[in-house]
Protein backbone atom coordinates (compact mmCIF):
# COMPACT_ATOMS: atom_id res chain seq x y z
CA UNK A 1 0.00 0.00 0.00
CA UNK A 2 1.57 3.29 -1.12
CA UNK A 3 0.93 6.58 0.58
CA UNK A 4 -0.34 9.42 -1.60
CA UNK A 5 2.37 12.06 -2.20
CA UNK A 6 1.88 15.37 -0.42
CA UNK A 7 1.10 18.35 -2.63
CA UNK A 8 0.48 22.05 -2.00
CA UNK A 9 -3.30 21.57 -2.03
CA UNK A 10 -3.07 18.99 0.76
CA UNK A 11 -1.02 21.38 2.91
CA UNK A 12 -3.46 24.23 2.21
CA UNK A 13 -6.43 22.01 3.10
CA UNK A 14 -4.73 20.99 6.36
CA UNK A 15 -3.95 24.64 7.14
CA UNK A 16 -7.61 25.56 6.68
CA UNK A 17 -8.69 22.63 8.87
CA UNK A 18 -6.28 23.74 11.59
CA UNK A 19 -7.49 27.34 11.40
CA UNK A 20 -11.02 26.09 12.01
CA UNK A 21 -10.08 23.66 14.79
CA UNK A 22 -7.37 25.46 16.76
CA UNK A 23 -9.21 28.61 17.81
CA UNK A 24 -8.60 28.96 21.54
CA UNK A 25 -6.06 26.12 21.66
CA UNK A 26 -3.11 26.31 24.03
CA UNK A 27 0.22 27.65 22.72
CA UNK A 28 1.73 24.17 23.13
CA UNK A 29 -0.92 22.56 20.93
CA UNK A 30 -0.57 25.31 18.33
CA UNK A 31 3.23 24.92 18.28
CA UNK A 32 2.94 21.14 17.90
CA UNK A 33 0.45 21.48 15.05
CA UNK A 34 2.62 24.16 13.42
CA UNK A 35 5.62 21.83 13.52
CA UNK A 36 3.54 19.01 12.05
CA UNK A 37 2.24 21.28 9.26
CA UNK A 38 5.78 22.52 8.47
CA UNK A 39 6.98 18.90 8.28
CA UNK A 40 4.10 18.11 5.95
CA UNK A 41 5.03 21.09 3.76
CA UNK A 42 8.63 19.83 3.59
CA UNK A 43 7.32 16.63 1.95
CA UNK A 44 5.76 18.38 -1.06
CA UNK A 45 7.53 16.90 -4.07
CA UNK A 46 7.73 19.74 -6.58
CA UNK A 47 10.04 22.56 -5.57
CA UNK A 48 7.71 25.50 -6.25
CA UNK A 49 4.80 23.81 -4.49
CA UNK A 50 7.06 22.96 -1.53
CA UNK A 51 8.23 26.59 -1.22
CA UNK A 52 4.64 27.86 -1.34
CA UNK A 53 3.50 25.22 1.15
CA UNK A 54 6.36 26.04 3.52
CA UNK A 55 5.42 29.72 3.39
CA UNK A 56 1.77 28.98 4.14
CA UNK A 57 2.66 26.55 6.92
CA UNK A 58 4.87 29.20 8.52
CA UNK A 59 1.83 31.52 8.71
CA UNK A 60 -0.32 29.28 10.91
CA UNK A 61 0.47 30.95 14.24
CA UNK A 62 0.09 34.47 12.80
CA UNK A 63 -3.22 33.57 11.16
CA UNK A 64 -4.56 32.09 14.39
CA UNK A 65 -3.49 35.19 16.34
CA UNK A 66 -5.43 37.44 13.97
CA UNK A 67 -4.55 40.99 13.06
CA UNK A 68 -2.58 43.04 15.56
CA UNK A 69 -4.64 45.35 17.72
CA UNK A 70 -4.81 48.93 16.53
CA UNK A 71 -3.04 51.21 18.97
CA UNK A 72 -2.38 54.50 17.18
CA UNK A 73 -3.77 57.81 18.32
CA UNK A 74 -5.38 58.16 14.87
CA UNK A 75 -7.29 54.92 15.34
CA UNK A 76 -8.44 55.97 18.79
CA UNK A 77 -9.62 59.36 17.48
CA UNK A 78 -11.40 57.72 14.53
CA UNK A 79 -13.26 55.41 16.93
CA UNK A 80 -14.43 58.41 18.95
CA UNK A 81 -15.62 60.23 15.82
CA UNK A 82 -17.37 57.08 14.60
CA UNK A 83 -19.16 56.54 17.91
CA UNK A 84 -20.37 60.14 18.02
CA UNK A 85 -21.72 59.91 14.48
CA UNK A 86 -23.47 56.59 15.04
CA UNK A 87 -24.93 57.49 18.43
CA UNK A 88 -26.19 60.96 17.56
CA UNK A 89 -29.92 61.41 18.02
CA UNK A 90 -30.16 64.63 16.03
CA UNK A 91 -32.66 64.79 13.18
CA UNK A 92 -31.55 63.46 9.78
CA UNK A 93 -31.11 66.92 8.23
CA UNK A 94 -28.58 67.74 10.99
CA UNK A 95 -26.93 64.31 11.14
CA UNK A 96 -26.22 63.89 7.43
CA UNK A 97 -23.83 66.88 7.17
CA UNK A 98 -22.25 65.89 10.51
CA UNK A 99 -21.63 62.37 9.24
CA UNK A 100 -20.22 63.70 5.97
CA UNK A 101 -17.72 65.80 7.94
CA UNK A 102 -16.91 62.80 10.12
CA UNK A 103 -16.18 60.72 7.02
CA UNK A 104 -13.74 63.39 5.83
CA UNK A 105 -12.09 63.59 9.25
CA UNK A 106 -11.74 59.81 9.45
CA UNK A 107 -10.21 59.80 5.97
CA UNK A 108 -7.67 62.40 7.08
CA UNK A 109 -6.84 60.36 10.18
CA UNK A 110 -6.32 57.26 8.02
CA UNK A 111 -3.88 59.21 5.85
CA UNK A 112 -1.86 60.13 8.96
CA UNK A 113 -2.03 56.69 10.59
CA UNK A 114 0.59 53.94 10.48
CA UNK A 115 0.18 51.92 7.29
CA UNK A 116 -0.91 48.76 9.14
CA UNK A 117 -3.88 50.61 10.67
CA UNK A 118 -4.90 52.92 7.81
CA UNK A 119 -7.21 50.40 6.15
CA UNK A 120 -9.01 49.60 9.40
CA UNK A 121 -9.57 53.30 9.99
CA UNK A 122 -10.88 53.83 6.44
CA UNK A 123 -13.30 50.91 6.87
CA UNK A 124 -15.05 52.84 9.65
CA UNK A 125 -16.45 55.05 6.88
CA UNK A 126 -18.40 52.25 5.21
CA UNK A 127 -21.17 51.99 7.84
CA UNK A 128 -21.26 55.79 8.02
CA UNK A 129 -21.91 55.99 4.28
CA UNK A 130 -24.69 53.45 4.63
CA UNK A 131 -26.13 55.44 7.52
CA UNK A 132 -26.25 58.56 5.33
CA UNK A 133 -28.17 56.60 2.67
CA UNK A 134 -30.57 55.29 5.30
CA UNK A 135 -31.12 58.72 6.86
CA UNK A 136 -31.68 60.32 3.47
CA UNK A 137 -34.34 57.73 2.63
CA UNK A 138 -36.12 58.10 5.96
CA UNK A 139 -36.04 61.91 5.75
CA UNK A 140 -37.98 61.91 2.47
Amino acid sequence: MTEKPVDYEAVEAELQRLLDNLKGASPEVIEAESARLRAMADQVEDERGRENAQGRAAELQRLLAGPPKATSEQFHQAQILFARAINSEDPAQVRIPQIERTIQEIGALAAQAPHREAGAIRRLNSPLSRLITHLAKTAE
